[in-house]
């Protein structure tokens, strides 16, 4: 099965799909590093949740080794949005927390959390 995600008009429309497979490896990446981080910061008083944002930027670190040049990983970046936007919107895995700010930039970076129901398989 191939997970699709929308082309942006670009050349690189053809690596901005992947299989089924790949979709579940980045999707349990991410979900695994909202849970470690959840259950580090449940104590406390720090959030325990972290911003889109901040998942895409760690899941490029984690993979930056396989990386080669900047379309890429602009190509890698944007899939990685698009599996986070299916995980909250398609698969309803992820949550999104609003800020409830008026400022519009705020909330197109929401917080995200991992449903409680939820099983990594």
């Amino acid at each position: 099965a191939v997970v699709s995600t929308q082309s942006t008009g670009t050349e690189e429309g053809d690596n901005l799909r992947i299989t089924f497979e790949e979709y579940r490896k980045i999707s349990n990446m991410l979900i695994l590093h909202m849970r470690e981080f959840e259950e580090k910061n449940k104590e406390g008083s720090g959030a325990g949740a972290l911003k889109k944002q901040q998942l895409v930027d760690w899941y490029l670190q984690q993979i930056e080794q396989d990386i080669e040049g900047e379309q890429e990983m602009i190509a890698k970046k944007i899939v990685t949005e698009k599996v986070l936007d299916r995980l909250v919107k398609v698969d309803s895995v992820l949550l999104e927390i609003e800020g409830g700010s008026e400022d519009p930039a705020v909330d197109a970076d929401p917080y995200l959390v991992v449903h409680p129901n939820y099983i990594v398989e």
